[in-house]
């Protein structure tokens, strides 16, 4: 069976293709659903060339069910996804369009909302690796010393690196760094596509078992480069200052 993708945008409310061969790429895989929603790697300039995406359908032509995707309106930075018959999909397609009652409906009428769970046939997701694994020397207080073990026992930077406070982060800020505005898809096109690092605010020395990171007030996105300088001083330099500090410079 032929697997389809629809992405409901703002300046193309209904763009349709057919390259995927399989239901988990267009779901899970690089260029799909989930990746689009949270404008990971390339897939994100789609945001740029068509404005922004409310809604994504995948479906299988002959299956009696399909999937939709959004980014959940009531826990920013996931994807929430819901169960839709193929009759409703196929009445989007030829409208070419679904307008934000329909993706509501979707999502709140005749069939119940799940967060990231595939209806039957869709093949479930591998548990999500961190997107950014590494922990980076500046991350780490300078007045100890850390073996492997114990820097994996640094809880907020276990917290900081989940997909869900990183594109949380990312979600409401953009890839874009927040001290000196780099972009690195416009930099280094593709390949910076969807990279950047993600700071937090708050002193890691400072912060005990049970800290609840807010992925909003608590990171921020930024380059490698004004990441290293928030970290000249201890504690940290806000973003406003280093921000300052550039201007005054």
């Amino acid at each position: 069976m032929s697997v389809s993708f629809a992405a409901v945008h703002v300046r193309k409310p209904w763009r349709k293709h057919n390259i995927h061969q399989t239901l988990y790429a267009a779901t899970d895989g690089k260029d799909g659903a989930k990746n689009l929603l949270l404008r990971i790697g390339r897939v994100a300039d789609m945001w740029k060339k068509y404005g922004d995406v409310h809604c994504v359908f995948v479906w299988e032509d002959e299956a009696e069910f399909g999937q939709a995707f959004r980014i959940d309106p009531a826990r920013n930075g996931r994807v929430q996804s819901a169960t839709v018959s193929i009759d409703r999909i196929l009445r989007f397609e030829q409208n070419r369009e679904c307008s934000a009652t329909e993706i509501n409906k979707c999502f709140g009428d005749d069939f119940s909302a799940t967060e990231n769970t595939p209806p039957t046939g869709f093949e479930q997701s591998p548990p999500e690796a961190p997107i950014a694994g590494a922990i980076y020397p500046d991350e780490l207080p300078q007045a100890a010393t850390y073996t492997e073990g114990a820097g994996q026992q640094v809880v907020v930077n276990r917290y900081e690196r989940s997909p869900e406070a990183r594109n949380a982060c990312i979600t409401h800020f953009g890839n874009t760094c927040q001290v000196c505005a780099l972009d690195f898809s416009e930099k280094y096109g593709e390949l910076g596509a969807g990279f950047i690092h993600v700071h937090h605010r708050v002193s890691i020395a400072a912060i005990g078992n049970e800290y609840c990171v807010d992925p909003v007030n608590d990171l921020v996105p930024v380059c490698p480069n004004c990441h290293a300088m928030l970290h000249r001083r201890e504690p940290p330099l806000e973003i406003e200052e280093l921000r300052a500090l550039m201007h005054d410079g």
